[in-house]
């Protein structure tokens, strides 16, 4: 199954102004969160980047997130730097997924094998 996301880049600006915390830990899980937490200038590219494979996902899964929250869906960052797909702790090498970040948007494709 495949799934796409994008997703404007002020949207997710407003929303960490507004909610601060609150929404990066509804996004982000701790790992994620410690990588954006050491980011200085695009870190809400990397946010955004992050909502938009995690909505990806949940588009290619086809049934939504159901159980799993979006802190439960991690994309940590492999040897050369490739997005790796991990599930409530476990790996998912079925799960592929590319980020792509412009000036105003972030944009994921996700594919299920």
């Amino acid at each position: 199954m495949l799934g796409c996301d994008i997703v404007e880049l002020d949207r997710i600006r407003r929303a960490h102004g507004r909610f601060g915390d609150k929404f990066i830990d509804k996004i982000l899980s701790k790992r994620e969160k410690e990588v954006f937490l050491t980011r200085k200038k695009s870190s809400i590219s990397y946010l955004a980047g992050r909502f938009a494979a995690k909505e990806s996902i949940a588009k290619s899964l086809k049934t939504g997130l159901g159980s799993t929250w979006f802190y439960d869906i991690e994309i940590l960052s492999g040897e050369r730097g490739e997005p790796l797909v991990y599930i409530c702790g476990e790996r998912r090498e079925d799960i592929e997924v590319s980020i792509s970040h412009g000036r105003d948007y972030a944009v994921a494709v996700s594919l299920i094998r």
